[in-house]
């Protein structure tokens, strides 16, 4: 599948028909696994127009092509601080406050490009982030220190060095900056390559938005999460395929009119059954049509 099945999209879903009382909004696991029949349930209503809007805007767009061709990684790529950091509280204000000091001279790359290795052996060139960027960032910081607001860090040394990400092209290894922090044994690390997956959208106000969870072997069969308030009911969803990507939808049945219920936010596993295996095709989120990866189990 070479890596390309999600990102994990944001979960909107607007919820009625329960009679709020002053419980405190949590979130949970709801029923247990809601699994697949043996015929697919195709896209229908409000959500399947939705849902086509999603899957027509794919190819082509900027998304696709980092998704498929460029550096689009699943994970936080940026920045890995050392094992146990920080050593105190006063570290960590100085930090987030963006009180670092430069006590070496920074590289300077010749070319201004670098590149980006994935596990198939294809590779990628891309402008370099320079580390007098990311030395930059890290003294821009502005985050509020409430106490031990004299301390400083102070970086002794900035090396290359390489690390490796999951993306939607599998696992990659990609250039990094190696910061050497006074009093710290290991590197403060920093990507000296950029994500080319364009930034985030305000989700659409839309019914049926899900989280995928994992792909069945064959991929035929995708599991994922279905948001629900505490008083509704999950349903079978319904899916909406392309030869490029699918959308899935959850369906949710409100709680009786007047029934009493708290505000918790509850989440389901559901099953969806595809007419043939994803393959290479992206799972899509319905409210903000970005491409969606197996949630960490």
């Amino acid at each position: 599948m070479r890596g390309r099945i999600a990102v994990a999209a944001a979960l909107v879903l607007l919820l009625g028909g329960c009679a709020s009382s002053t419980a405190p909004k949590s979130t949970a696991i709801g029923p247990s696994l809601i699994t697949a029949g043996p015929e697919v349930r195709t896209a229908t209503g409000e959500a399947a127009r939705r849902a086509a809007e999603v899957t027509a805007a794919w190819p082509g767009s900027a998304a696709q092509q980092a998704w498929e061709n460029g550096y689009f990684p699943l994970q936080d790529a940026t920045e890995w601080l050392p094992e146990g950091a920080f050593h105190n509280g006063a570290d960590k204000a100085a930090y987030l406050a963006g009180h670092v000091d430069l006590a070496t001279t920074l590289p300077v790359s010749v070319s201004g490009t670098t590149e980006v290795v994935f596990a198939d052996g294809s590779r990628l060139a891309l402008p370099q982030r320079s580390a007098k960027t990311v030395f930059d960032s890290l003294t821009q910081r502005r985050s509020a220190c409430a106490a031990d607001c004299d301390t400083r860090l102070t970086v002794t040394a900035v090396r290359p060095g390489t690390t490796t990400v999951a993306t939607s092209r599998g696992q990659a290894v990609i250039p990094v900056w190696e910061f050497t922090v006074t009093g710290y044994d290991r590197p403060f690390r920093y990507p000296a390559v950029l994500s080319q997956a364009p930034a985030p959208t305000t989700p659409a106000p839309v019914t049926g938005a899900t989280t995928l969870r994992s792909v069945s072997a064959d991929g035929l069969v995708l599991t994922a999460f279905v948001p629900q308030g505490s008083c509704g009911t999950v349903r079978p969803g319904e899916v909406h395929e392309t030869d490029r990507a699918v959308v899935l939808i959850g369906r949710t049945t409100p709680a009786e009119s007047g029934r009493p219920c708290n505000a918790a936010l509850l989440s389901t596993p559901v099953e969806f059954r595809l007419s043939r295996p994803l393959g290479t095709r992206a799972v899509l989120g319905l409210a903000d049509g970005r491409p969606q990866t197996p949630a960490p189990q």
